[in-house]
């Protein structure tokens, strides 16, 4: 496994990942009943179990040893069997259990978990993103967390606002400026109103048939929203990663061509319309108004 800044402007990451490990996890299939996101026969190389997170009665988190999976909760697992996603090592899903039959493409409590996750995690290197309609399968809903040292080239990018409710509301709805893929940033230090907006845009999208990610950075308080088109030449959808600006590749020769360019023009042939994504503004800006009012 290896990784290059690549040359430019815009310090997009490449990495190298060409070989996987293999491990069953058959030990655990009882363990795995109720969650559906996660059948046996669909876990192909995972490294193992880390452990469930659920939300509790108390107003600080606990450590409680457990032997079944709790109800809500979410269940973080080392490793990945998708090799488009960047890190072997490090890389966890944090996926909701089906025992109260949450809902397969969105769900607000999960949202809440796992902003709450990177929240309390406290480390400005973690990340937790969500694919909606791309890369996964569309049945299937799990968030994603990985360690990143530096900053991802969108988080250095520059933005400008569309909404300023810091003195109301605290929340700030901007738009990405100069970057190859469009985008809406959601700042907020209120993590309930936080929440409430953008899970209210998200089931928004998803009634419009709109592909969508989110990386949310900085302890849990910034949210990026990728709104997507399907690339017509790979017939496929960008991660959030890839959104953010990390691209794996799977072939040494891809890895070493690997330029700003093509990453531009890739990252590029996903967004969305000017028309479509003006209209996004507007209903972000009338959610966020209405939510907070």
């Amino acid at each position: 496994m290896a990784g290059q800044v690549i040359e430019g402007g815009r310090n997009f990451v490449g990495q190298l990942n060409n070989k996987w490990n293999s491990f069953s996890l058959k030990e655990y299939d009882k363990f795995f009943e109720s969650f559906r996101s996660l059948k046996p026969n669909r876990t192909k190389s995972y490294e193992g179990l880390l452990l469930c997170i659920a939300q509790g009665d108390k107003d600080r988190p606990e450590v409680a040893p457990s032997v079944s999976p709790p109800k809500d909760g979410l269940l973080l697992i080392a490793n990945v069997w998708f090799s488009a996603y960047p890190v072997e090592y490090g890389h966890v899903f944090l996926v909701p259990s089906a025992v109260n039959q949450l809902s397969c493409y969105w769900d607000k409590r999960m949202f809440i978990l796992a902003t709450k996750v990177a929240s309390e995690v406290n480390n400005a290197a973690f990340r937790v993103s969500f694919d909606s309609g791309t890369s996964v399968e569309s049945d299937h809903l799990f968030f994603q967390a990985c360690y990143f040292a530096n900053p991802l080239p969108v988080e250095s990018a520059s933005t400008v606002a569309v909404y300023d409710g810091k003195a109301t509301s605290d929340i700030i709805v901007s738009e990405m400026l100069e970057y190859p893929l469009k985008a809406l940033v959601f700042t907020s230090n209120n993590l309930k109103t936080l929440v409430n907006v953008v899970s209210e845009i998200c089931c928004s999208l998803h009634d419009n048939a709109t592909a969508y990610s989110l990386l949310i950075s900085n302890n849990g308080t910034k949210v990026f929203l990728f709104p997507q088109v399907k690339n017509l030449v790979t017939g496929c959808f960008l991660s959030a990663w890839e959104c953010g600006g990390y691209f794996v590749y799977h072939t040494k020769s891809e890895f070493d061509s690997a330029s700003e360019t093509e990453i531009s023009k890739r990252m590029a042939s996903a967004s969305v319309q000017d028309g479509a994504f003006e209209d996004l503004k507007h209903l972000c800006c009338s959610i966020a108004n209405d939510l907070v009012n």
